[in-house]
């Protein structure tokens, strides 16, 4: 696989890919050590960037497809996970997972997307709608994870000093900042589509819509019930959860009905 670099070099893709899954799979060997996995964590993540880069810009637009959805989604991720400092195992491993089967995905089954040109308007409500579901993935795997450990907590279960009541408030925490933060980008979001996107709510996106809609009415519900009366635990995890499978099934869903079955 080759692409063609703004310089006019050609870039060769195998290599960046090969060594881009290595680099993952090294952080992964090596996840209960944070510092040498976060290293080889960063490493991967630069890699990814020039492969989110090559596959998903050209010089005429957007090449969007449901494989380069996901693509940037992970590597958002990446970048989220490495800023908030995350050092749950199950959160890491999960990311680097999903990074080898997207990569592995993208290179071995190539799809023949055309570009669409850059509209500011359009990349606008892009842009926020990558943030969004990326923040708010990141939230549903941070949930997961949370809910192994307080399985393991009440079961007396300590494998690692990291499984402790501070850790788990600590990480609830920073959980329930990412719902706010995903849930504003997906308002935002939602609000430049209605106000910019030509044909919304047709071309076959109605259920995306819905979805998306019935997915933000829920992560509000979340908010307001942990403001108003301090929802943690089970009841948060898992209306985190019904809520990001609902917006995932109407983005990825669409992308994919769109690229292999239309």
């Amino acid at each position: 696989m080759r692409r063609l670099n703004k310089n006019g070099l050609f870039v060769n893709m195998t290599y960046l890919f090969g060594i881009t899954a290595i680099l993952h799979l090294l952080a992964l060997i090596n996840i209960k050590n944070y510092r040498v996995s976060a290293a080889f964590f960063i490493l991967a993540s630069l890699c990814q960037t020039v492969i989110t880069g090559q596959v998903l810009l050209s010089e005429s637009g957007w090449v969007f497809n449901a494989q380069n959805a996901c693509l940037v989604v992970s590597w958002l991720s990446n970048i989220i996970i490495l800023l908030a400092q995350f050092r749950l195992l199950w959160v890491r491993a999960l990311v680097h997972l999903i990074a080898l089967f997207i990569l592995a995905w993208i290179y071995f089954l190539p799809l023949d997307t055309l570009s669409k040109p850059y509209v500011w308007a359009i990349d606008l409500h892009i842009l926020l709608s990558i943030l969004a579901y990326s923040l708010l993935f990141v939230s549903s795997l941070v949930s997961i994870n949370l809910g192994w450990q307080i399985k393991q907590m009440k079961q007396s279960v300590f494998d690692t000093q990291s499984m402790t009541i501070n850790s788990l408030l600590r990480n609830e925490e920073k959980l329930f900042k990412l719902i706010v933060l995903g849930w504003l980008f997906l308002s935002c979001a939602l609000l430049t589509g209605v106000m910019f996107v030509h044909g919304f709510l047709a071309d076959g996106m109605g259920h995306k819509i819905i979805f998306s809609l019935i997915a933000w009415v829920l992560f509000a519900v979340l908010i307001i019930g942990r403001i108003t009366k301090g929802w943690r635990g089970k009841k948060a995890i898992k209306l985190n959860l019904i809520a990001m499978s609902l917006l995932m099934l109407g983005f990825v869903g669409s992308y994919i009905v769109l690229d292999y079955l239309v």
